[in-house]
């Protein structure tokens, strides 16, 4: 192994390499025998601990080359050099090199450290167990330069750009400790040491993201980490070049598991699409444990369920994540008031400004799936678009609605048919398209598709009171003109849903239905609201008028399914207005006509439903409180006990209507007294 170095005084010399080799006459009979030096490092005995399966005979040996500092070279021995040139054995020796010229060795740059400066340890040696030291020491030398240059770009760079800076470790007293003497094989221990100081580094340097953050950094770990540092090597030792900085981290381009961890504890290991602050995931329980409980009003064990199907769909597309937390957002805005702005220069709080974003990104990932023929009539975009409808629905531009709607039957229109879709995301646009018909009193767009019937399903009233509801309806069912089919058996349908609601919600605590009762009655909700729509108008789309019995009755059954079963009215009344002013338009076209002349009591039940539910919009309250009063007087109702037992005998609950009655009682007794005097 030969090599030539130019240095700066002009001349070159050829560096030699020793031979180690066993003289004959001191060579060991067993492994055990060699020169106790090479036992003096622990790293040199764990690798000789098995001796080799053959050994080279005793004829065979050579004479020692000389080391670089010795004084005389003994006489190479013809015999034994023949026999060296011609072995075919693994640690045979190589051939005499020349002597390395002593006036080179301070020239220049700093040559190699050669491991074996004792010759009587490089007697010892062999070519194998040279050449691995040489290397290793070569990589050490190499691995060192490389982390010190390490450190300084990590003291000058790393942490700057965060409000955490790691401690500096004082060379004096908090500094690594400086390593023991040295001994002839230090240098291969150090070097094996620093190579694999990234498998196991110092405990007490990790680096442990807070979880209180709600910004996400990628945190820096022991496993994603190449670890800088000092070796502990007596020949690669320099106080001058230590700068007090041992065993932090820097970043490498290689991720572990480990890497993914965020910054809480509601997804510790990132295991979603979008890493979720703590603000986010706020809204999305809002979602998903109270606004989709309020999808079904009827429900008892169908929230796990619910929650499930939510969070599944969550998980696999962000539109709808970020659709969810909209939704929570602008709920929770609109319950305090802020929303919808009215005032443009008003103090934007953290829910709008959550709201806005979200609808933003929500828009900007449905936008891209729809460009994506695969994904454009997904569950999970068609979700997000129904969401998205639904939060639009507190703008009350039913127009604007429409258009929305028309782009979702499009997409819906890529399916096989609507009853493909899953069952609770159609529930969804279900909802969603009978609001919108609700706010603009128009025929929903999307058909509805019943949920089949429970096989000897047998409902009954839970109490006496509730035995009453619609018992003055079904006689005017018999007579010819007054009520269609069609309409007679939505009264069917909304009192059977009547009976199941006082069930769950009023006093009697019975909840034992099974599961698939509660599924139908959930959609019967939704499929009640929808037929009550539909059937203002024709099979070829011509409305049929408001201005009958029928009508009258239609729209009123409308407003006590909204207040009764669902919560809207009447706190939501200026949201939903068009039932009440169409009730009201109606009932001014027909009640001078003298439509109701045979039936005053379905007249008065008309008008309280639409006094109870409009006591947020004064002008319409007004109305159906002056014309209550009218009726009661001309049918002798002289309490709210006797107006209590005629309202039983269509559709009421007491649960809800009770001290609502009351209170109108009170202001149809205002306008009674003064017509007496």
């Amino acid at each position: 192994m030969d090599a030539k170095q130019s240095f700066p005084g002009g001349y070159e010399y050829e560096q030699s390499l020793p031979v180690l080799t066993r003289p004959s006459a001191s060579a060991p009979s067993t492994w055990s025998e060699a020169d106790p030096n090479l036992h003096t490092d622990p790293y040199t005995t764990s690798m000789l601990s098995h001796p080799p399966t053959t050994t080279a005979p005793p004829s065979q040996t050579t004479a020692l080359a000389s080391a670089p500092n010795a004084t005389t070279q003994q006489p190479a021995q013809p015999a034994t050099t023949a026999a060296a040139t011609t072995t075919t054995e693994r640690n045979a020796p190589s051939k005499v090199r020349k002597p390395r010229k002593a006036a080179n060795a301070s020239a220049g740059k700093s040559t190699l450290f050669w491991v074996h400066t004792d010759p009587d340890s490089a007697a010892s040696g062999t070519k194998e167990e040279t050449l691995k030291r040489i290397r290793s020491h070569v990589m050490s030398e190499h691995n060192r330069k490389k982390r010190l240059e390490n450190t300084k770009k990590y003291k000058g760079k790393s942490w700057k750009h965060l409000a955490f800076q790691p401690p500096e470790t004082i060379p004096g007293g908090m500094g690594p400790p400086r390593p023991p003497a040295s001994t002839p094989s230090s240098s291969s221990s150090s070097s094996r040491w620093g190579s694999n100081v990234s498998e196991s580094p110092p405990s007490k340097h990790e680096l442990v993201p807070t979880t209180t953050a709600v910004d996400y950094y990628p945190p820096v770990t022991a496993d994603t980490a190449t670890w800088v540092g000092q070796t502990w090597s007596d020949d690669s030792w320099d106080d001058s070049s230590y700068d007090g900085v041992v065993g932090y981290p820097t970043k490498s381009s290689r991720y572990s598991p480990w890497s993914y961890v965020g910054s809480g504890a509601h997804d510790p290991f990132n295991t979603g699409h979008t890493q979720l602050t703590d603000r986010m995931m706020r809204h999305l329980q809002n979602f998903l444990w109270d606004l989709t409980q309020e999808a079904h009003p009827l429900q008892t064990r169908y929230k796990p369920k619910l929650q499930a199907h939510w969070a599944a769909l969550i998980q696999r597309d962000p539109a709808i994540l970020h659709a969810a937390i909209c939704m929570s957002t602008s709920n929770a805005a609109m319950q305090r008031g802020e929303l919808p702005i009215r005032d443009p220069n008003q103090h934007r709080s953290a829910l709008v400004v959550d709201t806005f974003h979200h609808r933003g990104e929500t828009i900007r990932l449905v936008n891209e799936g729809l460009s994506d023929p695969v994904k454009c009539s997904s569950d999970e975009l068609i979700a997000a678009v129904s969401t998205l409808l639904t939060i639009e629905i507190a703008s009350g531009n039913p127009d604007y609605l429409k258009i929305h709607l028309a782009g979702l039957r499009q997409m819906i229109g890529m399916r096989k048919n609507f009853a493909d879709v899953l069952p609770d995301v159609r529930f969804q646009i279900n909802w969603t398209d009978i609001r919108v018909a609700c706010m603009a009193l128009t025929k929903p767009i999307f058909p509805f598709v019943r949920s089949t019937r429970p096989p000897r399903l047998t409902l009954l009233p839970p109490s006496d009171d509730v035995a009453l509801c619609a018992t003055r309806l079904l006689p005017l069912m018999k007579i010819p003109g007054i009520f269609s089919d069609s309409f007679s058996k939505i009264i069917y349908d909304l009192l059977e849903l009547s009976w199941y609601a006082e069930w769950i919600k009023g006093s009697s605590g019975y909840k034992e239905f099974d599961e698939e009762t509660e599924d139908y009655f959930n959609f019967e909700v939704l499929y009640v609201e929808y037929s009550l729509h539909a059937d203002r108008y024709t099979p070829t789309g011509q409305i049929k008028g408001d201005n009958s019995i029928e009508g009258c009755t239609r729209l009123a059954c409308l407003c006590f399914h909204n207040s009764a079963i669902w919560s809207f009215y009447p706190m939501l009344a200026p949201l939903l207005p068009k039932p009440l002013l169409a009730l009201r338009a109606a009932l001014e076209a027909t009640i001078p006509t003298g439509l109701f002349a045979l039936c005053r009591d379905l007249l008065i039940w008309v008008l309280f439903i639409g006094a109870a539910c409009s006591q947020v919009m004064p002008s319409e309250r007004t109305y159906f409180v002056t014309e209550l009063a009218a009726a009661t007087r001309m049918h002798g109702v002289t309490s709210w006990q006797e107006c209590r037992s005629i309202l039983l005998g269509f559709f009421h609950a007491d649960r809800v209507h009770l001290v609502t009655l009351r209170q109108v009682w009170q202001e149809v007794q205002g306008r009674l007294e003064p017509a007496g005097v």
